[in-house]
C-alpha cells in the first residue's frame, strides 16, 4: 500500500512537469530547461537507487541510444573544428540528448495521464496568441526566442492539440476550438514562411491518417480537406501579412533564378546586382553547399564552420552576407558540413528510426492518436530542416527530446500491451 502511494505521488510530480513544459518552453526563458533538468535528475536518482539502466529497458532503449549517439556526433564535430576550446560552450545546447535516457527513465517509471499534456498544450496556445498580440504592438513578435523557432514550435503545439482532442466530449470542444484558433493566430503572427509551409504539410499528412483511419467517411474527409486548404488560401489572399510575405518570396525567387551569374577569380559571384534578402541568401547557401558536397571530409569541417568554409573567399555581396551566419539555413547540409557523414547519419537516425516505429504502429492501430502525433512530430522537424536549422537550438532540442520521449515510450507500451 505504501509503495503504491509513493508511485502515485511520484506520478503526480511527473504529470505536473508534463503539464507545465508546453506552457513555459515558449514563454519563459530557461523554464523549459528547468523542467527537463528536474526530469533528468529524477531519472538519474531512479537509475542509481534501483540499479537499473535506461539502456536495458526495452521501451526506452532505442531512444536512449539515439540520444547518446547524436550527442557524441556533436562532440566529435566540435573536436574536429580545430577550435574545441572556443566552441565547447555550445555543447550545452545539446546536453538534452546526453540526458535523454534519464528523462525517458523518469517518465517510464510514472503513470502518465495524457490529460495533463492536453490541457497544458491548450493553455500554451492561448499564451502563444497573447505573446504574438502584444509582440506585434511592441515590434517584438515572439519575446523569448527567434521568430522562426517560435513559429515552428507553434505549429507542433497546434497539431498536438488537434490530434489529442480527437473524439473528446462536447463540453471540452469549446476550449479546444478556442486554443486552436489562438494557435493559428500565433502561427500567422510569427510571420515565418517556413512554418506556414510545414503547417500545410502536416495538415495534409494528418488528413491522410484520418482518411486511412475512417474508411466509411472517406468522401467526407476529402471534402473537409479541400475546404480547409481553400480556406487557408483565401485567408492568405485577404491577410496583408501573409499576402505580402508570400508575394515577396515568389518575386525574390524569380529574381534570383533569372539573374545571370558571372565566374570571377575561380568563384561564382552570386549576383551582385540582386538585393540581399532571406530567400536569395538561402538559395545562394543551398547552391554553394550542394556544389561542394564532394569535398567534405568524413568528420566534416567542424562545428559552426560551414559558412566560413564555403564563403570566406567569396567577396560578392552574398558571400559577405552568408559568411556572417553559423549555419546554411538547411539542417541537413549544415550537419553534413559540420560533422560529415557521422553527424548527418546521427541526425537522420534520430529522426527516421522513430518515424518508422510510429508508422508501423499506426499500420497496426489506425485509431491511436499517439502514433499519429509521433509521425507528425518527426515530419514537422524534418520539414523545418529544409529551410532552417533542425536541431542545435536549445528550444528545438528540448522540445524534441521531451515530446519524442513521451510519444515513443507510450507507443512502445501500447504495442507491448497489444502483444499480451
Amino acid at each position: 500500500m505504501k509503495e503504491k502511494l509513493m508511485v502515485q505521488g511520484y506520478s503526480k510530480v511527473v504529470n505536473s512537469l508534463i503539464f507545465i513544459f508546453p506552457i513555459v518552453i515558449i514563454s519563459l526563458q530557461v523554464a523549459g530547461d528547468l523542467v527537463l533538468f528536474i526530469l533528468a535528475m529524477l531519472g538519474i536518482f531512479i537509475a542509481i537507487s534501483q540499479k537499473i539502466s535506461p539502456f536495458t529497458i526495452k521501451e526506452i532503449k532505442v531512444f536512449s541510444y539515439l540520444g547518446i549517439g547524436y550527442f557524441i556526433a556533436v562532440c566529435l564535430s566540435v573536436l574536429f573544428s580545430g577550435q574545441a576550446r572556443e566552441l565547447s560552450h555550445y555543447i550545452a545546447r545539446d546536453l538534452y540528448f546526453l540526458l535523454a535516457p534519464f528523462i525517458a527513465l523518469a517518465i517510464y517509471k510514472s503513470e502518465i495521464n495524457l490529460n495533463y499534456l492536453i490541457v497544458g498544450t491548450k493553455i500554451s496556445l492561448l499564451v502563444l496568441s497573447i505573446i504574438v498580440f502584444f509582440g506585434i504592438s511592441n515590434g517584438d513578435l515572439t519575446g523569448v526566442m527567434n521568430p522562426i523557432i517560435f513559429g515552428n514550435l507553434a505549429v507542433l503545439l497546434f497539431f498536438i492539440v488537434l490530434v489529442l482532442s480527437q473524439g473528446e466530449l462536447l463540453k471540452h470542444r469549446i476550449f479546444t476550438i478556442a486554443s486552436l484558433s489562438c494557435g493559428f493566430f500565433a502561427i500567422i503572427g510569427a510571420s515565418s514562411r517556413g512554418s506556414w509551409l510545414s503547417f500545410l504539410l502536416l495538415l495534409s499528412v494528418y488528413f491522410y491518417f484520418l482518411y486511412k483511419q475512417k474508411n466509411k467517411y472517406k468522401n467526407k474527409i476529402k471534402f473537409i480537406f479541400i475546404f480547409a486548404i481553400l480556406s487557408l488560401f483565401l485567408l492568405g489572399f485577404f491577410n496583408q501579412t501573409v499576402n505580402t510575405r508570400v508575394t515577396d518570396a515568389f518575386s525574390q525567387s524569380i529574381s534570383y533564378i533569372t539573374e545571370k551569374e558571372e565566374p570571377r577569380l575561380g568563384y561564382v559571384d552570386y549576383g551582385v546586382q540582386l538585393s540581399v534578402n532571406s530567400v536569395n541568401e538561402r538559395l545562394v547557401m543551398y547552391r554553394a553547399g550542394i556544389n561542394n558536397i564532394a569535398d567534405v571530409p568524413f568528420f566534416g569541417y567542424g562545428y559552426r564552420t560551414s559558412n566560413v568554409v564555403l564563403f570566406q573567399n567569396d567577396t560578392s555581396i552574398f558571400g559577405r552576407a552568408a559568411v556572417g551566419y553559423n549555419h546554411l539555413h538547411n539542417g541537413y547540409l549544415t550537419s553534413y558540413y559540420n560533422g560529415g557523414i557521422v553527424l548527418l547519419s546521427a541526425l537522420l537516425l534520430i529522426l527516421f528510426i522513430p518515424l518508422k516505429k510510429f508508422i508501423k504502429a499506426n499500420n497496426h492501430d489506425r485509431k491511436n492518436p499517439l502514433f499519429i502525433l509521433g509521425a507528425l512530430l518527426i515530419l514537422g522537424y524534418a520539414s523545418f530542416g529544409l529551410v532552417n536549422i533542425l536541431l542545435g537550438d536549445t528550444y528545438m532540442n528540448g522540445f524534441y527530446v521531451f515530446f519524442l520521449a513521451i510519444f515513443l515510450l507510450q507507443t512502445n507500451k501500447s504495442l507491448k500491451a497489444s502483444e499480451v
